[in-house]
């Protein structure tokens, strides 16, 4: 398929958009981490505005899924357990503040969270299948899904104690764990709610067939 040159000028641009907006995310986390770790002098605990930054981020990337739900309707129970998802990952950065109540009761909270988002998308489970395969080809689908692997498995894994304490031996600082681990979850949070922006101006993928390679569209 030929493409004109003005097009092709036009998504060259939108490429470079792109590209330098994803740079300033990463240098915009660095210096973030930087305030509060050197600026601040904080081993960005529980109160540190990197954390707070990270429940604000998730706050509007799940007010993002839920429009996205109320707008679409086609993909709505994909779109709830979206907002869902984001609903629990506030509950869990916050369960220091929830755990002044009693031990624990953040549980609670997020059980509640969690059983409405299914209330609600298991009666219309119809919108769940095919506007994730749909969202998932997008470039959208990998910021959000790359963020979430990076907040909830590989932040956790590579800031254990049981890695770092063996690398540093007699000179290890827990502050330098919880740096690390904090800096690749706000990265993580960030990068989800750049994939929930671009979802909502690629409208989530919803248009295109779901496909993984030309010859796999359903």
């Amino acid at each position: 398929m030929e493409i004109s040159r003005r097009r092709v000028r036009k998504l060259l641009i939108a490429a470079s958009i792109e590209f330098f907006g994803l740079m300033t995310l990463f240098l915009a986390v660095v210096m973030i981490v930087r305030l509060d770790a050197v600026v601040l002098g904080d081993s960005i605990g529980e109160e540190s505005f990197t954390e707070a930054l990270q429940v604000f981020i998730m706050l509007g990337t799940g007010l993002i899924f839920v429009w996205g739900a109320i707008r679409y309707p086609q993909a709505r129970a994909y779109l709830v357990l979206l907002a869902t998802m984001c609903g629990l990952i506030v509950i869990r950065e916050n369960d220091y503040l929830l755990d002044n109540i009693w031990h624990g009761f953040w549980k609670w909270p997020a059980l509640a969270v969690g059983l409405t988002g299914l209330a609600i998308a298991l009666p219309q489970r119809e919108t769940l299948a095919i506007p994730f395969l749909q969202h998932f080809q997008t470039r959208s689908g990998t910021f959000i899904y790359c963020g979430f692997l990076l907040l909830v498995v590989f932040s956790r894994l590579f800031g254990t104690h049981s890695l770092w304490e063996p690398v540093m031996g007699d000179a290890y600082d827990p502050r330098i764990k919880n740096i690390v681990q904090e800096g690749l979850e706000l990265l993580g949070n960030g990068l989800i709610g750049y994939g929930a922006i671009l979802g909502v101006l690629q409208q989530f993928g919803l248009r295109a067939a779901p496909t993984f390679y030309d010859r796999d569209a359903l």
